[in-house]
């Protein structure tokens, strides 16, 4: 009966202890994916990914002590997935009397950038037209930049561009459900999704487009939306704090017509405030595009921001006009003197209170598959 006692004592502990350790591993996974989605593709020592992990892991205990990381229990097996794989002792207090000093206790937890098609909070009030399809080639909105012709308005009439010929062009949206589950990112083209997808349009070629500009999209819009609210009052606020509400693919919003350049000034000088020194540059590790500050981590600058985007097949009409929501992307916004014009670079972020779509176990991106907006989940380490 003591012997039997005895047992269940140890036996009591070590599962306390490999709790303990899981809770370690998992907060140290989740943190790990974040820093996927902060610095896609950077696995190095001294990445995010890596740093986040380890920082959390130490921050819970097992056996009354720290739980330290080794680089060879931090690993990606998919682009997209870390997988934290950690063996620790734990002490016997009775077996001991029978030679069982100690007992191994090994524990795995994999987290992964996973899909969102919406969130929660932050929203800025811009809504640029999402990426189009020509054939096989992709045309974003300020295609004028393109060392060719400029294709221009999306067009549902034949039409040729660059030698090609198409009866119409396409739209499909990244967020569109009939491409759920799809890893966006193995598209070299737009042979399938014409929306702005990454890595193949983020990141990798700085591409920046304008979410404000001084002529008119359509009469009486200039790319402001209203968020929670119409007039300058509120735009300017939701430019400099974001709007807390929530947008899903779908949703219907308003235009918010008129140049605006007051408000638009006031509250873009407020954003750039939050963070001056915020400056693009070229990550050597990766190849992408970061965004570097004095005052914040890699890509965590609050001009990075989220913002909503609308199907050319749907674009507004004149003055006071709504829309669905058909993409969403992160920006970082320029420095803008006048108010007049609004500029931003896609960069990867994470969404909060998201619904999400757990990554297939096949997916190379760690940008969630291809989407331009993520979040994190604990994912079944097995299937990796």
């Amino acid at each position: 009966m003591l012997g039997g006692a005895a047992f269940s004592v140890d036996v009591g502990y070590f599962f306390l202890v490999k709790n303990q350790l899981q809770n370690a591993a998992d907060a140290a996974a989740l943190a790990g994916a974040q820093g996927l989605m902060l610095q896609p593709s950077n696995f190095t020592s001294g990445g995010r990914a890596v740093t986040l992990a380890t920082e959390y892991a130490a921050m819970n205990y097992a056996a009354n002590q720290p739980v330290q990381l080794q680089p060879s229990e931090i690993t990606f097996p998919k682009g997209n997935v870390i997988m934290i794989d950690l063996t620790r002792p734990a002490r016997t207090f009775f077996a001991s009397v029978v030679g069982m000093n100690q007992v191994n206790i090994r524990v795995r937890s994999a987290a992964a950038v996973a899909t969102v098609n919406g969130g929660t909070g932050g929203w800025r009030p811009w809504a640029p037209m999402d990426q189009f399809g020509h054939g096989s080639e992709c045309v974003g909105p300020n295609d004028a930049d393109v060392n060719t012709s400029p294709h221009g308005d999306f067009k549902t009439t034949s039409h040729t561009w660059k030698g090609v010929t198409v009866p119409t062009d396409r739209y499909v949206s990244p967020y569109n459900p009939s491409v759920g589950r799809m890893d966006l990112s193995l598209e070299s083209d737009c042979s399938q999704v014409t929306g702005y997808i990454t890595p193949r349009d983020v990141m990798l070629d700085n591409g920046t487009i304008d979410l404000k500009v001084s002529s008119w999209l359509t009469p009486g819009n200039f790319g402001p939306v209203a968020l929670g609210g119409t007039g300058g009052s509120d735009y300017r606020t939701n430019i400099r704090e974001g709007w807390d509400g929530t947008l899903t693919y779908g949703d219907i919003i308003d235009t918010e017509p008129g140049n605006m350049v007051g408000p638009t000034k006031q509250g873009h000088e407020d954003l750039i405030a939050m963070d001056p020194s915020a400056h693009l540059a070229k990550d050597s590790s990766t190849g992408r595009w970061v965004v570097l500050s004095n005052a914040y981590g890699v890509n965590e600058s609050p001009r990075i921001v989220p913002i909503p985007m609308y199907s050319p097949l749907e674009a507004p009409v004149n003055g006071r006009n709504n829309f669905p929501v058909r993409s969403f992307g992160a920006f970082f916004i320029h420095s803008a003197p006048n108010g007049k014009t609004v500029r931003g670079t896609f960069i990867g972020t994470l969404m909060h209170g998201a619904p999400q779509e757990i990554p297939r176990a096949g997916s190379q991106s760690s940008g969630a598959g291809g989407q331009l907006l993520g979040t994190v989940a604990l994912v079944d380490p097995a299937k990796y």
